[in-house]
């Protein structure tokens, strides 16, 4: 769901890919102020931090996500989800320009159980994932959450076809792409574009049929404002956003579905390493 601000969400072999040491944090919430009767607040927070090692032929980093399933319980109380993964990545080239990536993730995660006896269940998950690049071309192909719990086995072993292009006009770059997910024999594609003037300010669309929660579709409209070599600022709102809750007793029906999509808030911090690659634009 946040891979359009923490791509290595999605692919592994993203890990270090930047030549820069790079933290990011998000914070999504909805509704931004809680107003009515309903029991529709939801907030998650998401952590990457990845860096390049063995002089840019290899990356680390790791990933963690504190989520609820955006939904109140009857009780209510929120079902919740934590998770922590390390990530590694090793680089080839060969030819001119040609530069192939391969990523290994392995985690833990706490899932909820519902309708069940006990809170919880810690399982362990592990993922992979291959990426090209030419010029300002990129491909990818991975599987980022293979769980090892057989119980939910069926539920993930998503697959993912990356496609991203960079289109250079002036100082101005245009980043377009595609995510095309196959899950549970189900095919779902996300489109984006993003547009950065003068490589300071970012503004993007983000359709994304794979979800955003519980199934449901996501519009995202994102910006982004670099400020200088270091630090990053962003925002993104899901205009389709539904949020599922449940009425107090005594208000009539006990689940009502109101319009609530997701506020996102990005920070990203990047370390010189000495390579001179900080001075580079990361779109």
């Amino acid at each position: 769901m946040v891979y359009p601000f923490i791509p290595m969400g999605i692919n592994p072999a993203i890990a270090g890919s930047k030549g820069v040491a790079s933290m990011t944090g998000i914070y999504r919430k909805k509704p931004l102020f809680q107003g009515g009767i309903t029991n529709t607040t939801s907030s998650q927070q998401y952590f990457s931090f990845d860096m390049p090692i063995a002089q840019e032929k290899g990356g680390i980093g790791f990933l963690a996500y504190n989520t609820d399933q955006s939904y109140a319980l009857a009780s209510g109380g929120i079902a919740a989800n934590l998770g922590l993964a390390a990530v590694g990545s090793k680089q080839f080239q060969w030819g001119r320009g040609n530069h192939l990536r391969m990523g290994l993730e392995l985690g833990v995660n706490q899932y909820p159980i519902i309708g069940k006896s006990g809170t919880s269940v810690l399982g362990g998950h592990y993922g992979w994932g291959l990426q090209y690049e030419r010029g300002d071309l990129q491909i990818g192909f991975s599987s980022p959450s293979n769980s090892f719990e057989s119980s939910y086995g069926s539920i993930n072993k998503p697959m993912y076809l990356i496609g991203q292009y960079f289109l250079h006009v002036s100082q101005h770059t245009l980043k377009l792409g595609t995510v095309i997910r196959n899950q549970q024999e189900s095919m779902k594609a996300d489109y984006y574009a993003v547009f950065w003037v003068k490589e300071k300010l970012g503004l993007g669309i983000w359709y994304q049929a794979t979800g955003s929660e519980l199934g449901s579709k996501a519009l995202l409209g994102s910006f982004e404002v670099a400020l200088g070599k270091n630090f990053r600022l962003g925002y993104a709102y899901d205009f389709l956003g539904e949020s599922t809750a449940y009425y107090p007793a005594g208000f009539g029906s006990a689940v009502s579905t109101e319009r609530a999509g997701f506020h996102q808030l990005f920070l990203r911090y990047e370390v010189d390493l000495g390579n001179g690659k900080i001075a580079e634009f990361r779109p």
